[in-house]
């Protein structure tokens, strides 16, 4: 399917947003897409399907433009999505939409940004998050040998070197000599907490990049601290599984239902839970 084009602004110095308006009723939530690429490659253009597939849906899906490690170091990505942040809630008006309805989605990468989003001060967190594959963590590790042009955004053999809960080693973000603090800083499963946002998260047991163990880590640590979570995982698919139309199609399905839950529909939501809960609710 061909996106749509979208409306293209300005939100800070020469960072874009690509905005795809509801093509169906209008749920008046806005949904920002960070795109992946291993934090140095990819582009706000790599998520206008996911994006026009949530417009489709009644949602208003922002893709958004960050900048690479090429061009500044961590935490600029980071600030980079808060400033989309706040500009999407500044226009809400604009852009028709609550501003209490904000949700960020990620996907590799850009899904480690959206969980950090769940861990800044009340005022800027988002009403849900969905994550794809995300990067739950660094643990220490130095950059392996490269050939090649130095420049050149990709990855060592792989598979990566994860950690036993599939932290993904600390080159791929941090120069070496990157402090504990640091890490810990960037890896969402640290910074996770009571108040949490709701999180649903989508992973394929075939993903060679990021293992679906570290997403099963993260759910659990979620459910435990009893933030309400969703862990949907997909048999003999890869990391990017998303992009095949099946499979856009099962995930953004998934994902209208748990906004609907979460966001939208919240108290119609836990109303209904509670009427067809276990043991049942006796009827009149």
């Amino acid at each position: 399917m061909t996106a749509p084009q979208p409306e293209t602004v300005v939100y800070a110095r020469d960072l874009a947003l690509d905005i795809f308006r509801p093509s169906t009723e209008n749920r008046h939530c806005a949904v920002l897409l960070f795109h992946g690429g291993g934090w140095r490659g990819g582009a706000k253009e790599f998520v206008h399907e996911q994006a026009a597939a949530l417009a489709a849906q009644g949602f208003t899906a922002v893709a958004v433009q960050y900048r690479l490690l090429g061009v500044a170091p961590w935490p600029a990505q980071l600030d980079d999505a808060v400033a989309a942040c706040v500009w999407v809630r500044d226009n809400a008006d604009t852009l028709d939409i609550d501003p209490a309805r904000l949700v960020v989605q990620g996907h590799s990468a850009g899904a480690q940004m959206a969980l950090l989003t769940g861990a800044l001060d009340p005022d800027v967190r988002p009403a849900a998050i969905v994550a794809y594959y995300p990067a739950i963590g660094f643990h220490p590790s130095a950059m392996p040998e490269l050939t090649g042009d130095p420049d050149a955004p990709r990855l060592p053999s792989l598979p990566l070197d994860l950690d036993e809960i599939g932290r993904v080693p600390s080159w791929m973000l941090f120069p070496t000599g990157a402090t504990a603090a640091e890490l810990s800083a960037a890896s969402p499963i640290d910074l996770l907490h009571k108040d949490f946002p709701p999180t649903i998260l989508f992973h394929a047991t075939a993903d060679i990049l990021f293992d679906v163990r570290s997403s099963v880590a993260l759910h659990q640590r979620l459910t435990a601290l009893d933030v309400s979570a969703e862990l949907h995982v997909y048999a003999d698919r890869n990391h990017g599984f998303d992009r095949a139309p099946s499979m856009a199609r099962a995930t953004v399905a998934a994902t209208t239902s748990f906004l609907e839950r979460m966001v939208t529909h919240r108290e119609d939501s836990a109303a209904e839970a509670g009427q067809y809960g276990f043991p049942p609710v006796p009827q009149p």
